[in-house]
């Protein structure tokens, strides 16, 4: 037997250690029979082959599930599993043979080994060490460092992401989430999410939206866990609050101020268009008769401008200064508002009707109602088509509206996960499988700790 000199315990003190201990450390588990190790010479460069069996105890065992099965046949002779590198790109692979047994509950299967997952020719350390990579990296920097194909990526965050959330359950202990749904891809392709308020992890994911993707959400919960949902937010969408109320009756639907006011914002903008349209065609009916001007500064001087004219200066580039938070307007966007305000009435209009709004999320609880009351009769004699429609909106979602201030949450953590999820997206350069997008969502936003082989866990103030 071969005997290698290392050093340990800081060199203070000197042991021999086996080949076959050496090896279990380069494959990173310790309950395997080491039989040889091997050299090989290929076209691509030297190769270390470790040839491995599990232990007696740990052999006709299901691969899915673990039990004790009978072998059922020798299955396809010696596999190789690809082991992490060692030193300057020396590639390591585990080889064994790969009998196949009998498993009562999924059948003919290959037999589980230690170093592996089910159907993966990789290691757990190797796929460990892709699955972290891909949190932080593309697919294709992390195929081109590891030497795989790009797409042997995916089905490792899947089967890492399988074995992280075996045993436990995400929806135990939810009392208050959000709904809310992100584009994943081009062509209104979307996702429905669920977030728990108290632990800021994603619990599910389907493919979709709308009433029948969040009953499959439902679905999936016990009648207690049911009754336990207390409350809801999102962002006032017919189908959420109708499947909430169905599935859920003791939660309270709340809607997230954030949308509140960009429904006002987004009437704003199209008020504003219809002022600069309508001025435009003002000024150029004015216009229509008269002489082309020609090039250059015309001749006694400038002359005094128009009332079209000074309609079409004021509503031009309006739109950040009327859609901005006041306390985020610098002088120029100041100078800008004080001239439209002036000088167009009904933006001035939409425009105090916007800041009224938002500024009631901000008055007490008990100053509230009273306030949503006189906002709508405002918007209800202003003329103003869409604010009249948004005032009846505003009706509607009222008892929504008081439940958000009266709760004081919103759905700004589901934003933020949203914003997780295409960074997610826009890293890995899009994603062909969604059950590989839905994977890597879990173990980034969902509280299940990924870590590099050998390493010590982060503080709990690091997350990935």
């Amino acid at each position: 037997m071969l005997y290698l000199k290392l050093s340990r315990n800081q060199g203070q003190e000197w042991s021999s250690v086996t080949v076959s201990s050496l090896a279990k450390k380069l494959v990173g588990v310790n309950d395997i029979v080491i039989e040889n190790v091997e050299l090989e010479a290929t076209s691509v460069g030297e190769q270390v082959v470790i040839r491995a069996r599990p232990r007696k105890n740990a052999q006709c065992r299901c691969g899915i599930c673990g039990r004790k099965c009978p072998r059922f046949d020798h299955g396809k002779g010696l596999r190789r599993w690809r082991a992490p590198d060692l030193g300057a790109g020396t590639m390591i692979f585990i080889e064994a043979a790969a009998p196949r047994v009998n498993c009562p509950e999924h059948g003919v299967v290959v037999q589980q080994v230690p170093w592996a997952r089910h159907k993966s020719r990789f290691t757990r350390s190797f796929e460990d060490t892709a699955v972290w990579l891909s949190l932080h990296l593309p697919r294709r920097a992390i195929a081109e460092y590891l030497r795989i194909n790009w797409d042997t990526v995916g089905p490792m965050i899947a089967r890492v992401e399988k074995e992280l959330s075996a045993g436990r359950s995400r929806f135990d202990g939810l009392v208050n989430i959000a709904i809310d749904e992100t584009s994943y891809k081009k062509g209104h392709k979307y996702l429905t999410l669920i977030l728990n308020h108290d632990t800021n992890a994603v619990v599910w994911a389907g493919k979709g939206y709308g009433k029948a993707v969040l009953e499959q959400f439902f679905t999936l919960l016990t009648p207690e866990q049911r009754q336990r949902i207390h409350l809801v937010s999102g962002d006032g969408a017919q189908w959420i609050k109708s499947t909430v109320y169905a599935y859920c009756p003791n939660a309270t639907f709340c809607i997230d101020p954030f949308h509140v006011v960009s429904w006002c914002t987004e009437l704003l903008d199209a008020v504003r268009k219809e002022e600069w349209n309508k001025a435009r065609m003002e000024l150029a009916a004015e216009r229509k008769g008269q002489p082309k001007r020609g090039r250059g500064r015309q001749k006694g001087g400038q002359t005094e401008k128009t009332a079209a004219e000074q309609r079409v200066e004021t509503v031009k580039s309006a739109k950040y200064p009327l859609l901005m938070n006041p306390d985020h307007l610098n002088e120029r966007y100041k100078a800008k508002l004080q001239q439209i305000l002036l000088r167009d009435r009904r933006l001035a209009t939409a425009y105090r009707l916007k800041e009224y709004l938002r500024l009631i999320f901000k008055l007490p609880v008990e100053e509230v109602g009273a306030a949503i009351e006189k906002w709508r009769r405002r918007a209800w004699s202003c003329r103003i088509p869409q604010f009249v429609e948004l005032q009846r909106k505003i009706k509607r979602h009222k008892n929504a509206i008081l439940a958000t201030i009266h709760y004081g949450i919103s759905n700004a953590r589901m934003e933020a996960t949203n914003n997780k999820v295409k960074l997610t997206i826009r890293m890995a350069y899009g994603f062909r499988n969604i059950d590989h997008l839905i994977s890597t969502i879990f173990l980034r936003c969902g509280n299940l700790s990924i870590y590099l082989p050998g390493r010590q866990p982060l503080p709990a103030t690091h997350t990935l």
